[in-house]
């Protein structure tokens, strides 16, 4: 079996990307019963919430890594690489173990009609028992409480802010869906971002049911910003007895700080020194998430996919690139509300591209034209994310060029970027490394 053929034989199961949700989790854990229980072999800690749980997650890994600890992390989804979504010590799977992993697994999976989110989770669980890893951070695929990232006990839980998405899934309201991500606390320390009221509370009350103490950003821990700029960000972090600061955040975007906060307090619990966290904070990077790359043009790229997503790029254009003209490039799944998240984009663009990444759940342009907000500047459509970085890169250009609506479409882009291939994203190197997009020639049509 080649590396493609056991990524395909994954991609192919059924349920595809979210489907770590079903009724019960008997059969994820008759997987894992059947592999030895590889989740018991090291500490864990499980990163859910909404927007953020993924930059929270690699911004540990990177910390705990620098603290000299043997870190694996899985996330999901993968943006250019199948392999990315499994990482020790930052360092993508190698094909091999894929291959090999997903060979041992082949007939448990058949056996068991484990779903693709399911077959990977145990894949990643049982590649970090054979390296040996100490500690496995794992950011939840969607929700919690069904979640085939929800096994074993747990040294800390992270909840990142929730906010509505997957409604069709998890619940119509925050606190629907606060309930079912709040699932996840269940040992160890709770670590939760600001949430709305709601969510808050079911979020305290589930700790206390689970007698789990819960420390809260803005009640326990705290996040100031001293100064922040393309070249990173100054915070000061403090929580019961602690103070960290000023240190240099590499990850740039407003809501990063918060996101940080929140990984510096659980490696603080983990026994990371203050030296590892400073070291961590200034080399994380989490690709795709306000991503800056290129000079001329400046290109952003943010998977920002909800409305609070939307909203909080919106807000990180404006403080980190004030009022200098963006062109926005749009694309947006067909479950997402892009009526919304077009209300917070489109009044910080001067230009709107629409466009659709190569996905079977990718919105057409032609649609998301009727979500545009009344008085929005008359958007261009494209057919692809080629199409439309051309056109951005032509007529009345303009200095800035935003890619978001989408992680897909964004993994297109970056693919771009990369020269092609099956080459992941690194979660450490500077971003700037990759040079612009339009000087590589990828732009033209």
């Amino acid at each position: 079996m080649t590396y493609a053929e056991a990524v395909g034989r994954l991609l192919a199961l059924r349920g595809g990307e979210h489907a770590g949700m079903r009724p019960g989790l008997e059969r994820f854990e008759a997987l894992l019963a059947a592999i030895g229980h590889p989740e018991r072999r090291y500490a864990l800690v499980q990163v859910g919430g909404t927007n953020g749980k993924g930059s929270v997650a690699a911004t540990l890994a990177t910390i705990l890594k620098a603290a000299g600890r043997r870190v694996g992390l899985y996330t999901s989804p993968h943006l250019v690489s199948f392999r990315e979504r499994i990482r020790i010590d930052g360092e993508a799977i190698a094909e091999d173990a894929v291959v090999d992993g997903v060979d041992a697994l082949g007939t448990l999976v058949a056996r068991l009609d484990a779903t693709m989110f399911e077959a990977t989770t145990a894949l990643a669980l049982d590649h970090f028992a054979r390296e040996a890893v100490d500690v496995a951070v794992l950011e939840v695929g969607l929700g919690g409480r069904l979640d085939a990232t929800t096994v074993g006990e747990p040294a800390a839980t992270v909840l990142s802010r929730i906010d509505l998405d997957h409604e069709a899934v998890l619940g119509g309201t925050v606190e629907a869906i606060a309930a079912d991500k709040a699932a996840i606390i269940r040992s160890g320390a709770a670590y939760s971002a600001a949430q709305a009221p709601g969510a808050a509370r079911i979020i305290a009350e589930r700790a206390a049911a689970a007698g789990v103490p819960l420390l809260v950003e803005g009640r326990d821990l705290h996040v100031r910003v001293e100064a922040r700029s393309l070249a990173g960000q100054e915070i000061v972090c403090s929580g019961p007895g602690w103070t960290l600061g000023p240190t240099r955040l590499a990850l740039l975007g407003t809501y990063q700080p918060g996101n940080a906060l929140l990984a510096v307090a659980v490696a603080r619990q983990l026994g990371a020194p203050d030296g590892a966290i400073r070291a961590g904070l200034a080399r994380a990077l989490w690709p795709g998430r306000f991503q800056v790359v290129g000079e001329a043009p400046r290109i952003v790229l943010d998977g920002a996919h909800n409305p609070a997503g939307a909203a909080a790029l919106a807000a990180s254009l404006r403080a980190f690139l004030g009022d200098d003209p963006v062109t926005l490039v749009l694309g947006v799944s067909r479950d997402k509300n892009a009526r919304a998240m077009l209300e917070s984009l489109a009044p910080v663009a001067r230009r709107v591209i629409l466009t659709r990444a190569q996905h079977a759940r990718a919105a057409e342009p032609e649609a998301l034209r009727a979500a545009m907000p009344p008085g929005a500047v008359t958007p261009e459509l494209a057919r692809s994310a080629a199409e439309a970085l051309a056109l951005a890169g032509r007529g009345s250009a303009t200095p800035i060029v935003c890619v978001a609506g989408s992680l897909f479409l964004v993994g297109e882009v970056l693919a771009m970027l990369a020269g092609g291939g099956d080459k992941p994203c690194p979660i450490e190197n500077d971003a700037a490394s990759m040079g612009s997009l339009f000087s590589r020639g990828v732009a033209s049509p």
